[in-house]
């Protein structure tokens, strides 16, 4: 049953059209077995003879423009007021100044419950790089190569754990930047999930514990350690990701 379903998602991966999760998996898959791996290859080498052996007929000069041209143009209902206007509004002088220091108390209440700058990187970049099909700079599971490639091109030398029999089996790692600065960002799995562990240079700053924040549906936990901040970030249960903070913490 396995081996099928993950058969059917070998002509994705071969058109570059699968997400990192089903990539992952797809790729642990193969390792252990060479029939799919067998087709993968077999499917990579038509695309390729495609692209090479096919003609390739170029579009005719000005065809766009043509096109363009003969659609038509949809005029604007006369009674519809267009959205860069927006409502008329009639104030007097105290009416507005109601409304100014109104928006002003809206400002600073929005202001307080906003996660600092560093949460909202992790969070961005942990989204982008699912989004963006780019996980990692170097995809293996094997710590001795993740870590030197990092260290190579940062001014940390952040821990790479091999937490596999904890569950947390490690995929690779990238460059990313938080808060204006170059991190290291370290990918596990969770089953079906991704972790993403940044961390990057904070010298002369004081360590701290863990702290638990939840930023637009993800956990985070972040803590600081000898000169470097570490944000793990992810969509597993809160107490998975605490658990994982602490293994990668731990002496």
């Amino acid at each position: 049953m396995v081996h099928d379903r993950m058969r059917t998602l070998l002509p994705m991966l071969a058109d570059g059209a699968l997400g990192p999760v089903r990539r992952f998996l797809l790729g642990r898959h193969m390792a252990r077995c060479p029939v799919c791996a067998g087709e993968l290859e077999n499917l990579q080498a038509m695309r390729s003879a495609i692209r090479t052996a096919l003609p390739y007929h170029r579009a005719p000069p000005g065809l766009a423009t043509r096109i363009v041209s003969s659609l038509p143009v949809e005029a604007t209902p006369p009674d519809v007021r267009p959205w860069w206007r927006g409502p008329t509004w009639n104030f007097s002088a105290a009416g507005l100044a109601g409304a100014l220091a109104g928006v002003a108390l809206t400002l600073v209440v929005i202001g307080n419950t906003t996660p600092d700058r560093a949460l909202r990187d992790v969070v961005d970049d942990h989204i982008r790089s699912m989004m963006a099909d780019h996980l990692t700079d170097v995809a293996t599971s094997d710590r001795h190569t993740v870590k030197p490639w990092l260290t190579q091109r940062l001014d940390v030398a952040p821990p790479v754990r091999d937490l596999a029999t904890d569950g947390f089996p490690l995929i690779g790692g990238r460059l990313d930047y938080i808060n204006g600065h170059r991190a290291a960002a370290i990918v596990y799995g969770r089953d079906r999930h991704i972790i993403n562990l940044f961390a990057w240079a904070a010298p002369r700053q004081n360590d701290t514990g863990f702290q638990a924040e939840s930023v637009r549906g993800f956990n985070i936990i972040s803590w600081r350690h000898d000169g470097i901040a570490y944000a793990a970030v992810s969509d597993v249960e809160a107490d998975q990701l605490a658990r994982f903070a602490r293994l990668v913490a731990a002496d």
